[in-house]
């Protein structure tokens, strides 16, 4: 009998150690008084884990992030808080997991639950995962959330951790959305800020001062430039900025004044001057020129020297300002990824007509569709890839220029384009299939101020409610990842 009951209860534990009990019975975060399970916190764990990796997908190799091996395994690369790639994807998946408790604490506090088109929408992001467990081949679905989001994950804590986050975000637009301002209100944020909002194309050359080592009291040495090399890179920059008048002659002077230079292992490389591009004021503010470039006395081709301490000296050739008048835009997409089958960092001929193969059987879909709005958002829902857009229908508002990929961007501002127009774009990432959306009633520079207004005062009520509300770890933490 003792026997017996042995072999039952190690049966009984093999059974629960590899069942999804094991994990949702044990607390591994505590947020305020809500505890989370193993399987809740992996479900945020992979969660945070596949929205890095398809968001940094260009350049994970470049950073020493490699899908095969153990995230425990790697050395984190993007920040010196954590050790490793799974302390970085815990440390995330913590961090949503308080956003989410305080917003949904707030969210039931203010009498706000989740109504039937909640509800739909939840359907709705749920029968992407039922999709992409057929589109995958998994047994089932269950097998399939195992599979992607970690151990312990089932339907229901899948559908549970999707009301919460769907009860979150709505609450937390609804607050954002409450904040209204005047055009009076909309035009001073803008006139204060307008050297942040506005976008400047310029080109620029650092002449950099040579350096020289020197040994200080304590017998260590140090390179860094001296007052006569910085005198010398000032001399150089000077005749640079004599020579330029504009684009051509700022190069053609680079060329002439700055020799090219031979590396160890005999690669020449010609000094070439730096063109920057629509670039948004707030992302030069601590550049030396700032104030140079912002000023409301710069003209085509005006040209200035400026010096960058201990470094150099910048040539700064000015081209134009704009103040964002334009009208930005909406529109709705749906992409299909082409795949890096030899992962040598190129798509070849085959990689992009599977990808374009599988859009046009979404592109016929639609055609096939009533092809009304809704039906291009159910679409984009089901099929899209872009994990940026494919629970809101593949919708992007406001669209402004530089946003997006050259390609999309080029479509949607057609001065032709229409609400209703469809169409079929490659770009770097794939094919998207588009529809557009309308062209918004206000410029760029009337949504940047709005927005930051208020960003500012959700920024603030948001610091409040979540003031005080901290992640405590549980020992079921250890199963997590």
């Amino acid at each position: 009998t003792v026997g017996t009951v042995i072999v039952v209860l190690l049966v009984v534990a093999i059974l629960l150690g590899n069942s999804s009990l094991f994990y949702t019975a044990r607390p591994a975060l505590q947020v305020g008084d809500v505890k989370y399970s193993s399987a809740e916190v992996n479900y945020a764990y992979r969660t945070a884990y596949l929205s890095f990796c398809n968001q940094y997908s260009s350049i994970l190799s470049s950073i020493g992030f490699d899908t095969k091996k153990p995230l425990d395994e790697q050395k984190c690369t993007v920040s010196e808080e954590f050790d490793t790639w799974d302390d970085y994807f815990k440390d995330a998946a913590k961090q949503n997991l308080v956003q989410v408790t305080a917003l949904c604490d707030a969210a039931k506090k203010a009498g706000i639950t989740l109504d039937e088109d909640d509800q739909h929408e939840v359907d709705e992001q749920f029968s992407y995962i039922e999709l992409s467990a057929k589109q995958y081949k998994y047994s089932s679905v269950s097998k399939y959330l195992q599979a992607v989001y970690g151990n312990g994950v089932t339907k229901k804590v899948a559908r549970h951790m999707l009301e919460l986050s769907q009860l979150a975000s709505k609450y937390s637009q609804q607050q954002y959305n409450s904040y209204t301002y005047t055009d009076e209100q909309i035009a001073e944020n803008y006139a204060e800020n307008k050297n942040s909002y506005d976008v400047f194309n310029y080109q620029y050359y650092l002449v950099q001062a040579a350096t020289e080592e020197t040994t200080g009291a304590d017998g260590n040495t140090s390179t860094a430039t001296t007052d006569a090399t910085m005198a010398a890179a000032k001399a150089t920059a000077d005749k640079i900025a004599a020579a330029t008048h504009d684009a051509d002659s700022f190069a053609a002077a680079v060329t002439a004044n700055v020799p090219a230079t031979t590396a160890a292992d005999g690669k020449t490389t010609t000094p070439s001057v730096t063109s920057n591009t629509n670039t948004k004021g707030s992302s030069v503010s601590s550049a030396p020129y700032a104030e140079w470039l912002y000023s409301a006395e710069r003209t085509a081709n005006n040209v200035t020297v400026v010096e960058q301490e201990n470094t150099g000296y910048y040539v700064v050739l000015f081209q134009s300002r704009d103040d964002n008048s334009y009208h930005t835009v909406s529109a709705r997409h749906i992409l299909i990824k082409a795949e890096d089958s030899d992962n040598d960092g190129t798509y070849s001929d085959d990689d992009k007509q599977k990808a374009k193969a599988s859009i046009d059987d979404v592109y016929e879909r639609w055609m096939q569709s009533d092809q009304t709005e809704d039906d291009f958002a159910q679409l984009a829902n089901s099929f899209s890839q872009d994990s940026g857009s494919n629970t809101k229908g593949g919708l992007y508002e406001h669209i402004y220029k530089g946003q997006m990929v050259p390609s999309f961007e080029d479509w949607c501002f057609d001065p032709a384009r229409q609400s209703g127009d469809t169409g079929i774009v490659e770009s770097s990432n794939g094919y998207h299939v588009m529809y557009f959306v309308s062209t918004n009633e206000n410029p760029y520079w009337y949504v940047q101020a709005e927005t930051s207004l208020k960003s500012d005062a959700y920024n603030e009520w948001y610091s409040a409610i979540t003031d005080g509300v901290e992640a405590e770890q549980l020992s079921g933490m250890k199963y997590v990842g």
